[in-house]
């Protein structure tokens, strides 16, 4: 097994350390002025921001592990297991700024659903890879992205020379 690590641009962490800076003084606001204004609102408002940082954090993507028979891509909560036999294409993408239908743009990495149906996992837009499957296509993104694509188109190869 062969891991390759998805590390954040420098983008993501401004943007990232921004946010939660951002939501840090609105919970600290809603904490101290909530005594004045409706407890409930302000709980629901809290419940909210906390709920969008864990979902965001969670979906993150930590690393790529490529195994005998399928890639894994590992978040920081869970993963998701590609199959290699449902693999059709895999392919580097040049820099984008990757229009999303929904997700984050740059808290804790692009993740959601691009406007062309990927699953956007990307922490470094400069080192992104589209990996195309039978049914859904991912947008990820590795450190040694080159390395990466080249692992997994040999071990595409090695397969369809064993069957």
């Amino acid at each position: 097994m062969k891991s390759y690590l998805s590390k954040s641009s420098v983008f993501v962490k401004i943007a990232t350390s921004s946010s939660l800076l951002i939501m840090v003084m609105i919970l600290f606001s809603l904490i101290t002025i909530g005594r004045k204004f409706s407890l409930i609102g302000a709980i629901i408002l809290i419940a909210l921001i906390l709920g969008t940082l864990i979902y965001f954090y969670s979906n993150s993507l930590n690393k790529i592990l490529l195994e005998k028979d399928a890639i894994i891509l590992k978040k920081n909560i869970g993963q998701i297991h590609i199959p290699k036999s449902s693999i059709l294409e895999v392919s580097r993408l040049c820099f984008s700024n990757l229009t999303m239908t929904y997700g984050s743009k740059g808290f804790f990495g692009f993740i959601g659903k691009t406007m062309d149906g990927s699953s956007s996992f990307v922490k470094d837009r400069k080192k992104m890879i589209r990996i195309t499957t039978t049914n859904k296509k991912y947008i990820v993104s590795s450190e040694n992205a080159d390395e990466l694509i080249r692992e997994i188109k040999s071990s595409m190869q090695t397969r369809q020379l064993n069957y």
